[in-house]
């Protein structure tokens, strides 16, 4: 049985936080302002809402507010909530002084889940905006739809299910923090936009892992050997052989991992050795022309070989890197790129390093910061100058090294002339002489033994 009763305290989270349900009941209905016959709903698992009530010819009528109150937020984000709740509350005591049949309402369409929410906030922002759809796109199923949560409601979706996401991937934090940041600004819309009815936002609160600036680059050493291992990889049709081409074309090229997944047939031209990639699908929003030189140009080749020696991909397949998802490529290298790491002991190279790695090879080469700049695609010059800022920091150290290795040599042979030269003077010293025995005092001793 549901019990309804009065309260007359203030309306504040402190109150609404503190209140109960007994055992003996399953729900509990608290008023906390009755001029606008606002209500909580206290359930026996602590779980807590608004609500609209008011008795009707002596029975109980009530409407679900979409407000949750959870504990677990912090004091200001509650009081959004409770000064939604009132807002709502307020707008329905009116129509019903108007006269109007507030209860009778015809049903709404069940809240979307968060893969719709999405999409929602793709086609009315991201596209609007031209912001890094596709990246946008591949990480939502990396973090939402791979965890089995984009058919979760979003008025279900709770702020704690949001810090267990976040929680979840702990060891991969810029992952954690850039999932955390999507979830949020897609709420954020959601609620903006009116696509979804509650008005508070469940990655609000959920703190940020501390992040360190990357900057993991292959080593010469290195790179021989990934170049290596990847050659070694038959050319035949297979999951390896497809990883090992998206790491060639990503490493040489210095192109983005969601450019070169994307990468279709037509934005190539082989004869002239160029790939085009429209502004719609780079990140700065500008069109780029990539060379490509004679190993990339066999790489391509070799893949419209395997595509005519297969029958698993079809003629008129679009895509250099084809997938079975609904975007048809690649979205995810897998586990294969996992494998190929953990067997080169290089466990904490990611794919983003490649592109890095190049920037910092061409830096190191003596590339002129503007050619790395055009190669890259930045708008920014600062951001290519920190391959130059780590070069210069790898030639000052190089350098400094050689100057202590000349100061340390100089003193290890001041300190072999230094011994050779003790050596030598002690060589040319006389030997010493014996004294010869006093000729009175042997005649002394000697009368003395006869006595």
């Amino acid at each position: 049985m549901a019990n309804g009763e009065k309260s007359g305290k203030k309306f504040t989270a402190k109150h609404i936080r503190a209140l109960s349900c007994p055992d003996h009941i399953k729900q509990r209905y608290v008023s906390v302002l009755p001029d606008v016959h606002l209500y909580v709903s206290v359930g026996r698992g602590g779980k807590k809402t608004f609500h609209f009530r008011i008795a009707v010819n002596r029975s109980w009528r009530g409407i679900d507010l979409n407000c949750k109150f959870e504990d677990s937020l912090p004091d200001p984000l509650l009081r959004d909530v409770m000064l939604e709740a009132q807002s709502r509350a307020a707008d329905l005591t009116a129509r019903l002084n108007r006269g109007e049949d507030i209860f009778n309402q015809p049903r709404k369409e069940s809240s979307p889940n968060l893969q719709e929410l999405f999409d929602h906030y793709k086609a009315h922002h991201l596209e609007k905006r031209g912001k890094r759809v596709l990246d946008n796109e591949n990480n939502f199923k990396r973090w939402f739809a791979k965890k089995n949560l984009a058919k979760k409601k979003a008025n279900e979706f709770s702020h704690e299910d949001a810090a267990r996401l976040h929680s979840q991937m702990v060891e991969t934090p810029g992952s954690a923090n850039r999932a955390v940041q999507l979830g949020r600004a897609m709420f954020n819309f959601g609620i903006k936009t009116r696509f979804i009815s509650r008005t508070d936002n469940p990655f609000a609160g959920v703190s940020l892992y501390p992040e360190n600036e990357r900057d993991r680059v292959l080593s010469d050493k290195e790179a021989g050997k990934l170049l290596t291992e990847l050659e070694s990889i038959p050319a035949t049709h297979s999951k390896e052989r497809t990883l090992r081409d998206f790491v060639l074309l990503s490493l040489l090229t210095g192109a983005r991992k969601s450019n070169v997944m994307s990468m279709r047939w037509d934005e190539l031209d082989l004869k002239e050795g160029t790939w085009s990639i429209p502004a719609e699908k780079t990140k700065t929003r500008r069109a780029q022309l990539i060379p490509l030189g004679p190993i990339e140009l066999e790489v391509l080749d070799g893949r419209e070989q395997l595509f005519k020696d297969t029958e698993e991909i079809d003629d008129d397949c679009p895509w250099v890197f084809p997938g079975k998802g609904a975007s048809g490529h690649m979205v995810d290298p897998g586990n294969a790129w996992e494998t190929l790491r953990d067997k080169l002991e290089m466990g904490d190279l990611w794919l983003h390093d490649l592109r890095r790695s190049l920037a910092s090879s061409m830096a190191n080469t003596g590339a002129d910061v503007s050619i790395v700049r055009a190669a890259l695609n930045h708008t920014d010059t600062r951001t290519t100058l920190k391959a130059y800022i780590r070069t210069n920091q790898q030639v000052q150290l190089q350098a400094k090294q050689k100057a202590q290795d000349a100061w340390l040599e100089a003193k290890k042979r001041q300190a072999a002339e230094a011994e050779a030269q003790s050596k030598a003077e002690a060589d040319d010293e006389p030997a010493p002489t014996k004294k010869k025995p006093n000729a009175r005092a042997s005649k002394a001793k000697r009368t003395k033994k006869k006595q």
